[in-house]
């Protein structure tokens, strides 16, 4: 994503998005800096540091993207960035900053839907981002882009959660050693069953099916593909049967794959 770009957020402002480079550091740490305590213990899972952290934090390390946006009409202002820190193989962490006078108008979605797209053309297959629980609105952001829990939760406070970079949902790891187990279920904590299969050498991804207020049907109904349902060795469905879409998800999952199918307290298999 080389060139600027110009959205319009549901409130009708207007906000430029474009690369940032190492002119941007001085005004992205203070879009930090500006946070309320609330957006920042959010963002960095942690109080607000010194000035000399904050400008660390901003930074722009070897392999990192930033995509920042700022308002067309105040361009000496950040409104927000998001920025994906490369990790292993094809996974990079992502992390994500808006003001707090533009949250709630869509840009997340915005700078969230941009950073993929770079991240995509640099060869990146994921984003993995560590979200606190009581974070509400990434939550939010990442159940409609598609995500899956990738690691066990942090003492039921932090989860890390993937999303592909092509919109559909996250594989596997391609280095998987043990069996690949999809758990189906509502929420992001690590529950006794999942932390039995990792205990017993299995590669576990958890996905919360689908959810209507997320915005976010299910892409095996919609697309008729889920690289996490295929690549899965074994399906644990645990998700609401009296929901009519997730009743659909597991009609799909019984007429494709039966083979797969465990019961929701079955690890024998």
């Amino acid at each position: 994503m080389g060139a600027t770009r110009i959205h319009r957020l549901a409130d009708g402002r207007r906000v430029v998005l474009r690369p940032a480079g190492p002119a941007d550091v001085t005004a992205i740490a203070r879009l930090y800096a500006e946070l309320s305590p609330g957006s920042f213990q959010r963002r960095f899972l942690s109080g607000r540091p010194a000035p000399a952290i904050l400008a660390r934090l901003a930074g722009l390390a070897s392999g990192v993207f930033c995509l920042m946006a700022v308002p067309a009409d105040d361009p000496g202002t950040v409104a927000g960035e998001a920025r994906y820190v490369p990790d292993e193989g094809d996974i990079a962490e992502l992390a994500l900053t808006v003001r707090d006078s533009y949250q709630g108008a869509g840009l997340g979605h915005v700078l969230l839907d941009g950073l993929a797209q770079q991240a995509r053309q640099d060869g990146l297959g994921e984003l993995r981002a560590v979200v606190l629980l009581d974070n509400g609105p990434m939550l939010h952001l990442l159940q409609r882009h598609g995500c899956a829990l990738a690691a066990p939760s942090d003492d039921y406070c932090v989860a890390s959660l993937d999303i592909g970079t092509d919109g559909g949902m996250p594989g596997w790891p391609p280095d998987s050693a043990g069996r690949r187990v999809l758990v189906e279920r509502r929420g992001w904590f690590e529950d006794a069953r999942n932390a039995a299969l990792r205990a017993a050498g299995y590669e576990v991804r958890q996905c919360p099916g689908p959810l209507q207020q997320a915005g976010r049907p299910c892409p095996l109904l919609t697309a008729g593909t889920c690289r996490l349902a295929e690549q899965a060795d074994q399906i644990v469905s645990g998700l609401p049967p009296g929901d009519p879409e997730c009743a659909a998800v597991l009609a799909e999952h019984q007429r494709r794959w039966p083979g797969k199918l465990a019961a929701p307290g079955d690890r024998s298999r």
